[in-house]
């Protein structure tokens, strides 16, 4: 069987030897799928990541998106909204540390274990705005320390993805979610 990727389709046909009785070929196309359309953030959530990467007190130097971290964020600001509650825990439990773990991000051994450790995430909720919710976060010295990487802990954390979700009817209706983090070496 020929095997052939073309402009992200794959064809797949059958190998036709002089004398075979099997001349059909076939044609499957299946999408090619990149871990960059990850980090391809919607406005809301592009805007915030700019005010954080462009943040002139930002010690991250060479901060980078992370399709794993950004999948985890946006589900935490939806799974926030849908089920209503705001935390870095949510209802069954499970904090960012798991999350990102069970997702395949596997942080360093020191980072804290636990089912409902968090290192690595700061959220906000109710503001409408990006510039809005960075303004709150930046006016929590906690969370403050750790967008910035004011901390040698959180200086080392440049992995980074970014959640924003809308949910009307909820409490907060604006859900914000940062996520810096480390890769074990």
């Amino acid at each position: 069987m020929l095997i052939l990727i073309l402009g992200g389709s794959v064809f797949l046909s059958p190998n036709n030897y002089a004398g075979s009785a099997q001349s059909q070929s076939h044609t499957v196309y299946l999408p090619l799928v990149s871990m960059d359309i990850a980090c391809q953030f919607s406005d809301a959530e592009q805007a915030l990541t700019e005010l954080l990467l462009n943040d002139p007190n930002q010690q991250g130097a060479t901060m980078q998106c992370d399709p794993i971290l950004t999948q985890v964020a946006r589900e935490r600001a939806v799974d926030m909204g849908t089920r209503d509650y705001f935390g870095h825990t949510n209802p069954d439990g499970y904090g960012p540390n798991y999350l990102v773990q069970q997702a395949g991000y596997i942080l360093p051994g020191y980072y804290d274990q636990s089912d409902d450790g968090n290192n690595i995430e700061s959220i906000c909720g109710g503001s409408s705005t990006p510039l809005i919710a960075w303004n709150r976060l930046m006016g929590s010295e906690g969370h403050r320390t750790h967008l910035l990487g004011l901390d040698p802990f959180f200086a080392e954390q440049t992995d980074y993805g970014i959640g924003y979700a809308y949910v009307p009817d909820s409490r907060y209706g604006h859900y914000w979610v940062i996520i810096t983090a480390r890769k074990r070496p």
